[in-house]
């Protein structure tokens, strides 16, 4: 039966962080971010906004789906017309 041994050292106590005027501009700017209210969309650049989504997934299955695409495009024009009825 072989012994081994473990080394282990021991770190001092930390102040405090190394670069404080990094981590302040950081925290600072953080915070800044987190209080800013985010901007408010109408509801019609929402609508254009998920249309513009459905759209575009119906263009990446034309070449393989066509009859799929053609049904995205379609849903997209209702979600339009729907919301502007409104």
């Amino acid at each position: 039966m072989s012994t081994s041994t473990v080394t282990v050292r021991r770190i001092g106590k930390v102040d405090g962080p190394r670069r404080p005027d990094l981590t302040a501009r950081l925290a600072a700017a953080l915070k800044g971010l987190l209080s800013r209210k985010p901007r408010e969309s109408s509801a019609g650049e929402a609508t254009a906004k998920e249309a513009a989504m459905v759209r575009a997934m119906a263009h990446r299955h034309m070449s393989t789906d066509p009859g799929f695409a053609a049904d995205l495009m379609a849903a997209a024009d209702r979600h339009e017309a729907a919301a502007n009825a409104r």
